[in-house]
């Protein structure tokens, strides 16, 4: 596939995958009314579940066109989970001198966003597959 119609694909699903974490951090910040950043844990967890899944059916279940791998799995899974935002509240956490607050948000965004991940394989792949 050459370039333009790879960046395209991949800029499609990032423009989703942006606007879905954006509106999604928005919800859940006002809706949970605390200091610590439920939507960044939010978005992550479900865009690693979503991810989880769409490796199963994008690469191993369907056939799909390579730009629309590139669109679901690159672009909308990539630009909806946040590492860069994780990062960054992490560190003003910690400059705020909220030592334990940081360090639980990172462990529960890498815990329960790898256990997302897992859990939407595996159900991905038990659904898929016929019994």
């Amino acid at each position: 596939m050459s370039v333009l119609p790879t960046v395209l694909a991949i800029s499609i699903g990032a423009t989703i995958g942006a606007s879905m974490r954006y509106y999604l951090t928005q919800l859940m910040n006002a809706t949970l009314d605390s200091g610590f950043p439920y939507g960044t844990l939010g978005v992550n967890v479900l865009g690693s579940f979503l991810a989880g899944i769409l490796v199963v059916i994008v690469l191993e279940k369907a056939v799909l066109h390579e730009a629309y791998q590139l669109m679901l799995l690159v672009g909308l899974t990539g630009s909806l989970t946040t590492m860069s935002t994780l990062s960054w509240e992490s560190i003003e956490m910690i400059s705020l001198g909220y030592y334990g607050q940081a360090g639980l948000n990172i462990l529960l965004n890498v815990v329960l966003s790898l256990s997302a991940a897992g859990i939407g394989v595996a159900l991905a792949r038990y659904l898929l597959i016929p019994q």
